[in-house]
């Protein structure tokens, strides 16, 4: 039964956040085929990136960093924004070089969409990991709040790369300014969830960037219909 309900919090967030973000892109939806290809992507960078920590551990990077919470909190927010964030939004942006071929990447919306796949499927192999170790609320809550914050940070250097693409500016421009931002935006995250008194400010940035993130696609949604409609605008 434990095991059933791990599973169920694995997979149900998947499919809510994958039905959520398909709704968003309803005007021109994505091929589902690619959809799901990049969520299985996001799975693989997920442990890969795992694999890349234990590399790191071989040259002395602790197993745990939460030993730096206490004894020095500003090495434990530098590990945070240059290792963990800036690792794991690396790992989760490899796929995403693929995604940008797909010939159904022809809006600069669809940078926040094929990133947020990719970012769930991190999350889904991410929280396998996690859940086994929680239950009730607290697994519950993981459960969906992990691939909501990692969809968020994808969507930094998805849509500014995407953008561009689209665009037909420098990619590698945009990579270079919107990697390093989500990395940073990652890291500062969690070193605020480990603290109960700055817990709101780590809430406070996920509601910004969620607010961002649905004023762009609202955005580029009225505009694509306009665009349908053949009125200026």
């Amino acid at each position: 039964m434990t095991m059933w309900i791990i599973l169920s919090g694995i997979i149900a967030p998947a499919l809510f956040w994958m039905g959520y973000f398909y709704y968003k892109d309803r005007f021109r939806p994505e091929p589902l085929i690619k959809i799901g290809t990049c969520y299985v992507m996001g799975i693989l960078s997920g442990f890969l990136c795992l694999k890349f920590f234990h590399f790191l551990n071989m040259f002395g990077l602790p197993d745990d960093l939460s030993i730096y919470m206490e004894t020095n909190r500003w090495r434990y927010l530098l590990y945070n924004v240059l290792l963990v964030g800036g690792v794991e939004e690396l790992f989760k942006f490899f796929p995403f070089l693929a995604a940008l071929r797909f010939k159904a990447f022809d809006e600069k919306v669809d940078g926040f969409v094929y990133a947020s796949m990719i970012a769930l499927g991190f999350a889904s192999y991410e929280n396998s990991l996690y859940l086994v170790y929680m239950s009730g609320p607290e697994m519950l809550g993981r459960a969906f709040a992990s691939p909501l914050s990692h969809t968020i940070f994808a969507s930094i250097w998805g849509y500014a790369v995407g953008a561009a693409k689209i665009q037909k500016k420098s990619l590698w421009r945009a990579v270079a300014v919107s990697l390093p931002a989500a990395a940073i935006f990652h890291g500062v995250f969690n070193f605020l969830t480990t603290s109960p008194l700055l817990r709101i400010g780590s809430a406070l940035l996920i509601l910004g960037g969620w607010i961002w993130r649905i004023r762009i696609q609202d955005k580029s949604l009225k505009a694509d219909k306009k665009l349908s409609s053949g009125k200026k605008f």
